[in-house]
């Protein structure tokens, strides 16, 4: 039987103010079928979407809210390390740590990351290593919720309908998240292992790796400001992550990718040559793939690793050289060019100096080709 929106119940709990019609008919349809869930009121009105609210029972959040002091007295995790970490994850400011504003699933998420603190990792490292895992996992998240709600969506779909729809996926896929996450995250343990090993200097010295040469690449998007003005934002959207996909697709250890910034992506190696044997694959994989003709710069020097992420002056270099790269070309520095050499398969063009922003001095650039066979 249809829920009535004026039933005396429903509209004692003021959830129906300023629904019209079809609107207020499916909201009261969907507040009873939650209150029969035992969801109650104040949940239901403190949601901003309560459709989702099932999905999120089945992601753990049983509506109980606690404080910071309960969760650190429960598990033994001190109050001033729970507190940086609940920072690190984007968790709401509490006005004290006695203040009962925080879901216990959302509270007690980063109990076993503060385990690493017994194993003898620094706190700083801790607070980085859970704001990094947030910040790739955030990006996951919303694009599996966003496919969710395109797997429930149909046309005339009321909001019962979708609640019921979301939280059969949720029920679904939460048993998978665990094993889908877990080798990855082994996955890219292993890799960096490979990438960041401790030489013999840093072994003496009993210090971590500092900065070491490695070679640095940018390949960009040729005209993609202008392509932003022709097409809409979400097939704008699709042509950067395709390129994320291609720099992927071509990518092999001891080749890393880094990230994607906008309309580019950035790549480093210890070995110079490998990664100029990479960027070429690029570039040859957007022609063939019909695909926004590319532009790449690659430098050589000293640089550091920092969570994952690289700074120095081959970084630096090579984004600006990219900036000067006529579509569908590699340009390389100097520096690079000679760690290079000359491989058999690559033909270089005549040095071009050129005046690059924010370098004081000229710049001497290579153009790097495949030799025909």
């Amino acid at each position: 039987m249809a829920a009535d929106p004026n039933h005396p119940d429903i509209e004692a709990l003021g959830l129906l103010d300023n629904l019209p019609g079809r609107a207020r008919q499916e909201r009261a349809e969907l507040i009873e079928w939650l209150l029969a869930r035992g969801f109650d009121a104040e949940q239901i009105r403190s949601e901003f979407g309560p459709m989702l609210l099932p999905a999120h029972r089945v992601m753990g959040d049983d509506g109980t809210l606690v404080s910071q002091r309960q969760i650190s007295e429960s598990s033994g995790v001190s109050l001033e390390l729970l507190q940086r970490l609940h920072r690190a994850v984007g968790l709401v400011r509490a006005e004290g740590p006695d203040a009962r504003l925080l879901s216990r699933a959302d509270a007690e998420s980063v109990l076993a990351a503060a385990q690493l603190v017994d194993l003898g990792f620094g706190v700083e490292q801790v607070v980085l290593i859970v704001r990094l895992l947030m910040d790739g996992l955030t990006g996951a998240a919303v694009t599996m919720r966003q496919a969710a709600m395109r797997a429930s969506l149909h046309p005339g779909a009321t909001e019962l309908e979708l609640a019921q729809a979301i939280e059969a996926l949720a029920q679904g896929g939460e048993p998978l998240l665990g094993p889908m996450v877990e080798p990855l995250l082994r996955l890219a343990l292993r890799h960096s292992f490979e990438t960041e090993a401790i030489n013999a200097v840093e072994r003496t010295a009993g210090t971590l790796p500092g900065a070491r040469e490695v070679a640095a690449a940018f390949a960009d998007l040729v005209g993609f400001t202008q392509l932003g003005e022709q097409i809409p934002p979400e097939e704008l959207g699709l042509v950067a992550f395709r390129l994320a996909d291609l720099a992927h697709e071509v990518v092999t250890s001891p080749v890393q990718f880094v990230k994607t910034i906008g309309d580019a992506v950035m790549l480093v190696c210890s070995d110079p040559l490998k990664l100029l044997l990479t960027v070429l694959d690029l570039v040859d994989a957007a022609a063939a793939d019909d695909f926004p003709r590319l532009r790449v710069g690659l430098a050589f020097g000293r640089a550091i690793n920092h969570a994952g992420d690289w700074y120095g002056s081959p970084v630096n270099l090579a984004s600006r050289v990219t900036t000067v790269a006529p579509a569908g070309t590699v340009r390389v520095t100097e520096p690079a060019r000679t760690a290079i050499g000359d491989p058999s398969g690559i033909e270089w063009s005549v040095a071009e100096a050129r005046h690059l922003k924010g370098i004081r001095d000229e710049v001497l650039l290579y153009g790097a080709l495949r030799r025909p066979a």
